[in-house]
């Protein structure tokens, strides 16, 4: 009677076990899937200080997720920094390879110069994604991020391969389109002008760029 006692005791550990570790993956395979359904815009606090020296209200971050297929908790992302005020001309990109696993996601980008940030306490919904983020800083980076659909990827990612989108040109001007304009646009310089740090993994364009000189 011990023995089949002992024995239904290790069977109903290993099953709460079991449903512990399955539940924990489904938690995860969740978040995933609200990471990748869009672009995720917003202000991330001391981040643009701590990381580019660059201080002021006027920045903001776009990234976005792609999974690894269904459920996947893992895949690639880009994300880019920049100014509001000139978005297509003082900007920082790059790309980076992600992960959740039991909570905590990873991001791990393709170039050193950027830290890899950890997220371990937020809240994640299908329309804004908020809390803080760790890069290797004294301080934690707070961030509200809302569900947008970007339109502008192009011309970044575009760059970031050696060449611009034709969308953007118009004469000897970069011709860009700010968010607040509406259906007015914005005639900054021309892209020869813009000081450009590339190294194939990442690109810093105007202000970002002039924090390694």
């Amino acid at each position: 009677m011990k023995k089949m006692y002992t024995y239904l005791l290790m069977v109903l550990m290993l099953s709460m076990a079991t449903i512990s570790f399955t539940s924990c993956e489904t938690d995860d395979q969740y978040e995933a899937n609200l990471l990748i359904a869009g672009d995720w815009q917003g202000y991330l606090g001391t981040y643009y200080y701590d990381r580019w020296g660059l201080s002021g209200n006027t920045y903001e971050t776009v990234i976005h997720f792609c999974g690894n297929g269904s459920w996947a908790t893992s895949g690639r992302g880009y994300e880019v920094d920049y100014d509001t005020r000139s978005p297509f001309y003082d900007y920082a990109y790059c790309e980076f390879s992600w992960s959740i696993v039991n909570g905590v996601i990873t991001l791990i980008y393709d170039d050193s110069m950027w830290n890899p940030v950890y997220i371990t306490n937020y809240t994640l919904h299908s329309d804004y994604f908020s809390g803080y983020m760790n890069d290797g800083t004294r301080r934690d980076i707070r961030f509200k991020l809302a569900n947008v659909n970007f339109s502008y990827w192009g011309t970044y990612s575009s760059y970031n391969n050696g060449y611009y989108d034709d969308e953007y040109y118009y004469d000897d001007y970069y011709y860009s389109r700010t968010r607040s304009a509406g259906s007015d646009s914005t005639l900054v310089a021309h892209p020869d002008s813009v000081p450009v740090v590339s190294n194939g993994k990442s690109t810093l364009s105007g202000a970002f760029a002039n924090m390694l000189r």
